[in-house]
């Protein structure tokens, strides 16, 4: 009875694990080795429109072969799956996406099967081919980088930038015209090179190939410019042979081979060309645009070229000017990130000289209205008996370019007599579409002046227009004569200026207001420049919590260390659109003027007898500033030379670090033009060193390797400061492929000038 009682219990416990095994789907099966399992990772390769697709989907264990079958899901449009567990087929147009669905294998075993599911999902790509596209510009001469970009098709291997390995191989299309000259499209697609020239646009067919591999094709083109090719505005301040100063503003075409092909420009001054506007520029012929090793440039006419073969002198060159009143030979540094700088430096007339801005305004002229905006501006020159005047303002335009009595207001101050807070009423034309020449007339208290104007349209990310001008009233209507800069602005929100408009200061993520002044002194008898730079620090709230420059006034050096000044400043609130502040600097005699033009950014005039004229504008540079922040390669020169005594100077500067660690002594090398008192001398060269420095003429012992002030001494080759420079913004340690800018004075010489030098 015993015995017959053990039998049913071992049956059960047979059962017991046959429903284990049927439970567990894919376990160990009764007859096989190991269990059941779909070894196919997910996601499946990719496919793509209109390419063929295999798939074999793999198991292990169980009892082979295995009968595999659809478990649920939808499959892709134009695909089946076989009892062999291939997954083909060719997806159709339009079947681009994303799918799951399961799959199941079931072994051969007997007497019960085992099997195993799995989700897989796969995605379909469209079909190869080349998105919408243009290629960046190349410029002769400099470095070129674009790629052309294939998207879709077959891509399974892992692409750029994440990856390690290319998903489709690029070349030239069988027939295809070349690439311009100096540029190669590589097999990742990326155009690499400099261009040669000539100037043009190039159109060429690229083919891909995916790992199918299918092939697609495409059109592109790659418009070749020259250094100098587009539409451009231009200001300056010269002083002809008997020391007399004048002012210029124009604009020009230039197309590229060394031609200028159209222009017209305004000039005044106190000599007998005053107020001569509107004067046509004689269009150029014959010039290649290829500067000479010496002699006069090819070509007659309004001329140019730009790249030299002296060292660090591939963006130097020359614009030749002519018109009916005169011809005008400058040389110029080419910036193409930036304002290129300029000097009259002309073989012809080695008695004048002076500097300018160059300032680009598209490879077209697009249109800019005046009318129903806010302005602000600042102006200097002379006045009637040839002493110096400056000013600043503000003004409103209506829909018509009217301003209205109560929309505008200057501050003028004539060889130290002060204006404080004249109305401003007047109008201002329309734009040509042709020249970008506009007219004003302002009348300020009582004095109507009037000016010819031409207007920079805003650059790439920048949201409103520059414009330069210059007086156009004879100097025997009894008016001062002054080139003046105007600034479109947008008041902050709620729309006025406050005392926020105000917030920066030194060491912290805002920095410093960099202040960039000019002036002349009078107090020795014998008028000598007085120039400026220095940095400002304001709490947002009304307060200047540091004040500090150095001063190079005919050849008296000071520095931080003797010029630092706190004190206040206040937003004129009674009329918020204004933008004026008045300051109140402890200690100081005279107080400025200042009208914002946007956040930490506005003009100077100064109420002192040397009559202060200037801007001032953020250091945006990471804290703390580190003397990589100098290194590359610079273009620039002087600005606004206040007396015939400036000499003036542009060039190429390039800054090389100092040896590890880090700290000590950089080294500049500058290749420059210069023209004044000494004549004309071309391709000069500076070579030196330049040492971080807060304050004092002299580096410190030890050196600094990072700076909250930014100020940088550069030491001639006897190890004396000749310049000092402050760091307004800089690319990624000396990258030159972003903006960076900085402004210097001279740190010895009894006739210092301002100079910028930009990348």
């Amino acid at each position: 009875m015993k015995g017959s009682k053990a039998f049913p219990t071992a049956g059960f416990i047979l059962v017991v694990c046959a429903l284990l095994l049927l439970l567990a789907c894919g376990g160990t099966p009764q007859n096989g080795p190991s269990a059941l399992n779909i070894t196919t990772s997910s996601p499946l390769p990719v496919g793509a429109e209109g390419d063929g697709y295999s798939q074999t989907i793999n198991a292990t264990g169980g009892l082979p072969p295995y009968t595999w079958t659809l478990d649920s899901g939808a499959l892709p449009p134009g695909f089946t799956f076989s009892s062999g567990g291939v997954l083909s087929g060719t997806p159709p147009a339009g079947s681009a996406g994303s799918y799951s669905f399961t799959v199941r294998a079931t072994d051969t075993q007997s007497p019960t099967k085992a099997y195993q599911t799995k989700t897989l999902s796969l995605t379909i790509n469209p079909p190869l081919s080349f998105p919408s596209s243009s290629l960046a510009n190349g410029v002769i001469a400099v470095s070129y980088s674009s790629a052309v970009v294939a998207t879709g098709g077959i891509n399974n291997n892992n692409c750029p930038p994440s990856g390690t390995s290319p998903c489709y191989t690029y070349s030239l299309a069988s027939g295809s015209s070349p690439l311009p000259a100096g540029l190669t499209l590589n097999s990742d697609g990326t155009i690499t090179g400099t261009p040669a020239g000539p100037i043009g646009t190039f159109p060429f067919t690229v083919q891909v190939t995916d790992q199918f591999p299918t092939t697609a094709t495409a059109n592109f083109s790659i418009t070749i410019v020259g250094k100098i090719q587009g539409y451009y505005a231009f200001s300056f301040s010269g002083f002809n042979q008997q020391g007399q100063a004048f002012y210029m503003v124009g604009s020009f075409v230039a197309d590229g081979s060394g031609n200028i092909t159209s222009g017209v420009f305004d000039r005044n001054g106190n000599d007998s060309l005053s107020a001569m506007t509107n004067v046509a520029i004689t269009p150029g012929s014959g010039g290649n645009g290829q500067c000479p090793a010496s002699g006069p440039l090819n070509g007659t006419g309004s001329v140019y070229c730009v790249g030299r073969s002296s060292t660090n002198g591939t963006n130097l060159g020359t614009i030749v000017i002519a018109s009916s009143v005169g011809t005008y030979s400058f040389s110029v540094a080419v910036s193409l990130l930036a304002d290129s700088r300029m000097i009259l430096a002309d073989p012809n007339n080695p008695g004048s000289w002076g500097s300018g801005a160059l300032k680009f305004q598209g490879l077209t002229l697009s249109g800019t209205s005046l009318a129903s905006a806010n302005f602000a501006f600042g102006m200097y020159g002379l006045d009637a008996n040839g002493k110096r005047y400056g000013g600043a303002g503000y003004f409103l335009t209506d829909s018509n370019g009217n301003i209205n009595s109560g929309s505008g207001m200057a501050d003028l101050n004539d060889n130290g007599t002060v204006q404080s807070m004249a109305p401003l009423t007047g109008s201002v034309s329309a734009v040509s579409a042709t020249t970008s020449r506009a007219t004003a007339s302002f009348t300020i208290g009582s004095t109507t002046l009037n000016y010819a104007m031409y207007v920079v349209p805003p650059p790439t990310g920048k949201l409103f227009p520059t414009i330069v001008a210059v007086q156009t009233d004879p100097i025997s209507s009894g008016s001062p004569v002054t080139l003046a800069s105007i600034a479109e602005r947008a008041p902050a929100a709620g729309g006025g200026f406050t005392n926020l408009n105000l917030n920066a200061t030194q060491g912290t993520a805002t920095n410093g207001d960099v202040f960039e002044l000019d002036a002349v002194s009078t107090a020795g008898g014998t008028p000598v420049p007085d120039v400026s730079l220095g940095e400002g620090n304001f709490d947002g709230k009304g307060n200047i919590t540091g004040y500090t420059f150095d001063e190079n006034n005919g050849g008296t050096l000071t520095t931080p260390a003797q010029n630092s000044f706190t004190g206040t400043y206040s937003v004129d609130s009674a009329n918020a659109l204004s933008g004026r502040v008045t300051v109140n600097l402890t200690g100081a005699t005279y107080n400025p003027v200042w009208y914002l033009v946007t956040f930490n950014t506005g003009y100077v005039i100064g109420t002192d007898p040397n009559v202060t004229t200037g801007t001032f504008e953020p250091q945006s540079v990471s804290q703390p500033i580190q003397i990589v922040s100098l290194l590359g390669t610079f273009y620039g020169g002087t600005v606004d030379p206040v007396l015939t005594s400036v000499i003036n100077n542009m060039g190429a500067l390039v800054a090389l670090p100092p040896p590890p660690p880090g700290t000590g002594t950089g080294t500049i090398t500058e290749t420059y033009d210069s023209s004044g008192t000494t004549g004309i001398l071309m391709d000069q060269t500076f070579n030196g060193g330049f040492c971080l420095a807060d304050s004092g003429a002299a580096c410190p012992s030890p050196q600094l390797g990072q700076s909250t002030l930014g100020r940088v001494l550069i030491l001639d080759s006897g190890g004396n400061p000749a310049y000092i420079m402050y760091f307004i913004s800089s690319g990624a340690a000396g990258a030159t492929s972003s903006t960076a800018k900085n402004v210097l004075i001279n740190a010895a010489g009894t006739s210092p000038a301002l100079s910028y030098f930009t990348h």
